[in-house]
Parts: C-alpha cells; sequence; structure tokens
C-alpha cells in the first residue's frame, strides 16, 4: 500500500516538473523586459529558444518514462479532414464565448490575449520571441505536457477513465492562461477539453500541435496587423 502511494506521488511529481518545464521559457522572457540593452535583448531571445527546446527534450523524456515508449504511432486517415474539424470547433467554441464574454463583461479580448499585445509593444527583440513562442514553441510544449504527459499519466498510473483525464487536463490548462472572468476562464477550459478530447480520440499529437497552432496563429494576426 505505501509503496503504490509513493509511486503515485512520484508521478504527480513527475507532472509539476513537466508543467515548471512549461513555464521556464518564461525566464528568457523576463531578461529581454529588464534590459535595455540591445545585445542582452538577442540573448534573452536565445536564450528563451534553448531553453525551450530543452524543455520540449525533458518533456518528452517524462512521457517516455509515464508510457514505457521512445516513439508515437503512425497514425493513417485523413489527417487534413481532422484537423479542419478540429479547428473549426475551437474557433466556434471561442466564438460563443467570446461573445458572452462581451455581452456580460464587457470585454472584446481575454485578460491573456491583453498581455501578450501588451508584450508585442515592446522591442523587436521581444516581438520576435512572441512570433515564436505563439505560434511554435507553445503549442508543442503545451500539448506534450497537457495532452500527451497529464492524459496518459492519469489513464495509465491513476484511472483509465477518458472524460476525467480530459476535463483535468481542460481545468489545469485553463489555469495557465490568465483571466478575468468566468466566461474568458472557461474559454480556454473549453479548449482545453477539446484538444484533451481530439488526443484521446485520435492518439496524434502532430495532429494536436497543427490544431493548436494554427488556432494561435489566427488568434495573433489581428495583433500583428495593429502593431506592424
Amino acid at each position: 500500500m505505501l509503496k503504490k502511494i509513493i509511486q503515485k506521488a512520484g508521478y504527480l511529481i513527475i507532472l509539476l516538473i513537466g508543467f515548471g518545464l512549461c513555464m521556464l521559457p518564461q525566464v528568457g522572457l523576463l531578461l529581454q523586459l529588464k534590459n535595455k540593452n540591445e545585445l542582452m535583448q538577442y540573448f534573452g531571445f536565445l536564450l528563451t529558444i534553448i531553453i525551450y527546446i530543452l524543455a520540449i527534450w525533458l518533456i518528452l523524456r517524462l512521457l517516455q518514462k509515464v508510457t514505457g515508449t521512445k516513439s508515437f504511432q503512425r497514425h493513417s486517415g485523413s489527417f487534413f479532414k481532422k484537423y479542419l474539424a478540429g479547428i473549426g470547433m475551437l474557433l466556434f467554441s471561442e466564438y460563443i464565448l467570446g461573445i458572452l464574454n462581451f455581452l456580460f463583461n464587457g470585454e472584446n479580448q481575454t485578460e491573456n490575449n491583453a498581455a501578450i499585445m501588451q508584450l508585442f509593444s515592446q522591442q523587436n527583440s521581444v516581438k520576435l520571441t512572441m512570433v515564436l513562442m505563439v505560434v511554435v514553441f507553445a503549442p508543442i510544449c503545451e500539448e506534450l505536457f497537457f495532452r500527451a504527459l497529464i492524459i496518459n499519466t492519469i489513464k495509465l498510473k491513476f484511472f483509465n477513465i477518458n472524460w476525467a483525464a480530459v476535463l483535468i487536463s481542460g481545468l489545469l490548462f485553463g489555469l495557465l492562461h490568465s483571466s478575468d472572468t468566468i466566461i474568458s476562464a472557461l474559454m480556454y477550459v473549453t479548449m482545453g477539453i477539446i484538444l484533451g478530447a481530439i488526443y484521446v480520440k485520435y492518439d496524434n499529437i502532430k495532429l494536436n500541435i497543427a490544431i493548436h497552432a494554427t488556432n494561435n496563429l489566427i488568434a495573433l494576426i489581428p495583433i500583428l496587423m495593429m502593431i506592424w
């Protein structure tokens, strides 16, 4: 009994480490924001990229420890149809909840998006960092952690209940994104649940990353049009 408790505690520690790895690249971004020296700013940019690559590698190692496999499965079938369906579900849910957030709270964007927009008003190194973070590295890192690592850890090491694993993953994903209203928080939780359901259904992390990255890019385009 004690051995099982220790083992489960160990897997919870793995999840905490994974969460910390997702947050660690913020160090490079903070370095850029704290320094006015252009050389240090671009050093912060390179540091952010290096930390992200290291974090992704370490999360993959943690995933290997949980699942016991070194590679992801190959998948057949129509990737593009699944991709379009996933994007459609995300955009529809964000549109409906965005309208509700505006009607009930008078907000035309979430607190998280407002913070991202503010960062895009900073120096060029920060803008470049944010583009790569939002469209490339964050989708990879977050999908590996919130979908692959969390869902597999819950199902393999705690209880094999798909809907519970998806719900927990979605709630934790929502907590990662700053929100100042219940509806905006629900927007990110819903996004996490949809992505979790897609991962459980198709078991294809590449599909999840592609959907997440495209969704972020679509949200980013209006910001880029405003500042450039």
